[in-house]
């Protein structure tokens, strides 16, 4: 008797346990697709400011995801690759940098058949240089070396503000050595 006794006791506490556990499932189920509903929407935002908004801000690539074919590029290569010298870093030292600059053109944009011709580019390639000298002469090789990230995004900014226009829409560092 005393088995059987235990048996449905062990029985019963089971039956709770599968209740309590199916009610915490429940639970945590729709907070989680809260959550995640939350982290979409803020993910979404962000990616509307970082592409400049719809509003055609000049700030990163506002035209969206260009597609390869719709690429172009022109840039500082090969015997036109740059000689920085860098601010001071930590040490005191005085770093260059030898680095080429690679931008890229959507082609589909409307800005591209005026602005991005090779005559164009050609008459602004010095002002570009400028641009490029300019902004990663402020970054010391410490900072450059953790992440050029954002001296690509300022030399993108600089060069936009220049044409007026977002049709170049990337910058990429194709090779880098740090002195």
């Amino acid at each position: 008797m005393k088995k059987n006794l235990l048996s449905i006791i062990i029985l019963a506490l089971l039956v709770v346990n599968i209740g309590m556990t199916a009610f915490m499932m429940l639970s945590v189920m729709t907070t989680n697709s809260q959550t995640a509903k939350l982290i979409s929407d803020i993910a979404a935002a962000l990616e509307l400011e970082a592409n400049g908004g719809n509003t055609g801000g000049f700030s990163g690539s506002a035209s969206g995801n260009v597609g390869v074919s719709n690429i172009a590029t022109f840039g500082f290569t090969g015997d036109d690759q740059l000689t920085i010298n860098l601010k001071p870093g930590s040490d005191g030292k005085a770093h260059y940098m030898l680095v080429e600059v690679v931008f890229s053109m959507n082609t589909a944009s409307a800005d591209y058949a005026t602005l991005g011709t090779s005559e164009s580019l050609a008459g602004m390639r010095e002002l570009i240089k400028g641009k490029v000298t300019n902004t990663l002469s402020s970054y010391t090789i410490e900072e450059l070396q953790a992440d050029d990230g954002p001296a690509k995004e300022k030399i993108l900014e600089e060069v936009q503000e220049l044409y007026n226009s977002n049709f170049i829409y990337d910058v990429t560092f194709s090779s880098v050595l740090y002195q």
